[in-house]
């Protein structure tokens, strides 16, 4: 397994064990390759399940270069840069003026390597189990974070 290969793992984890920390059901967590995109990823959530404020999704959307940063596995920057991206729509649509953004981005990263830091070997677990099986389904994933 590459570095990259290996960080899309660690994104994918953070963004899943920080939502799953604010009680959101996570579906499944995944990472695969095609030879037309390459390497992608992706987390799937029961959001409705759960109504969180917007900081706190913007915590969780952060979580993904967060987890990059504290397991020292850097993905391609346009992981990031997609979740930075979903950041900016969710800050607008909350009135938040774009002046204020980074601030509120930089909080919602240090929140998400508090978090992570506090779960550092359930994400871990499931880093480990991404890079293996590629794919870590509900039922899975609640006893990676139960163990």
């Amino acid at each position: 397994m590459t570095e990259t290969q290996r960080g899309l793992c660690c994104h994918e984890a953070g963004h899943a064990v920080v939502a799953w920390s604010f009680g959101v059901p996570v579906i499944a967590v995944y990472v695969s390759f095609s030879v037309a995109r390459g390497w992608q990823g992706g987390t799937k959530y029961y959001w409705r399940s759960r109504a969180l404020h917007y900081m706190d999704r913007a915590t969780s959307l952060a979580a993904g270069r967060a987890g990059e940063e504290l397991f020292d596995c850097p993905a391609h920057y346009s992981a990031w840069l997609a979740d930075l991206s979903e950041i900016s729509v969710l800050l607008n649509a909350n009135g938040i003026s774009e002046d204020e953004h980074w601030a509120r981005v930089t909080e919602a990263r240090e929140c998400a390597r508090l978090i992570l830091k506090n779960h550092r070997e359930r994400a871990i677990k499931l880093v480990n189990r991404l890079a293996e099986a590629g794919h870590v389904g509900d039922a899975e994933f609640l006893r990676l974070m139960t163990k």
